[in-house]
């Protein structure tokens, strides 16, 4: 007879701060909604679009941070009006090294800013995650081929 796994078994879920200071994370859980321009793609307003799963945003934060690794490098801060979307507020845990605050005062509504260890912050438009699929499929392509 076989022992059932469990998902935390095979490190499902099992996000666990790295010796260094917590990124990279594990393998997502789930692969974000996530769709971003190119780099050489100058002079836009949005890097990309997110549309996330639930309504509780910084449970799927650990998905996108690793989802924007190869982007991005270490995230160090997200900015968003995080009362805008989720409903359930909560924080990311301190050993994973990123600051997660409230938007910047010229921060667009539903805009999130993440930035990595430069300067510029990648700019993505969050979707609502009730948002039917049709307008989020229209959102998203008008959003990143806006011609």
């Amino acid at each position: 007879m076989t022992t059932p796994q469990h998902a935390a078994d095979h490190g499902l879920g099992n996000f666990s701060a790295t010796p260094g200071g917590g990124q990279p994370f594990d393998t997502p859980t789930r692969t974000p909604r996530l769709l971003l321009r190119e780099r050489d793609d100058a002079h836009v307003d949005l890097d990309g679009v997110w549309w996330p799963r639930t309504g509780n945003l910084t449970a799927e934060l650990h998905n996108l941070v690793t989802a924007l690794t190869g982007r991005l490098g270490e995230t160090t801060r997200i900015t968003f009006d995080w009362n805008s979307l989720s409903r359930w507020q909560r924080r990311i845990d301190g050993p994973d090294g990123i600051e997660v605050t409230n938007p910047l005062p010229h921060q667009p509504l539903h805009v999130m800013f993440i930035y990595g260890t430069g300067d510029e912050p990648l700019r993505l438009l969050v979707i609502e995650p009730n948002t039917g699929r049709a307008q989020a499929e229209a959102t998203i392509r008008s959003t990143i081929h806006p011609n």
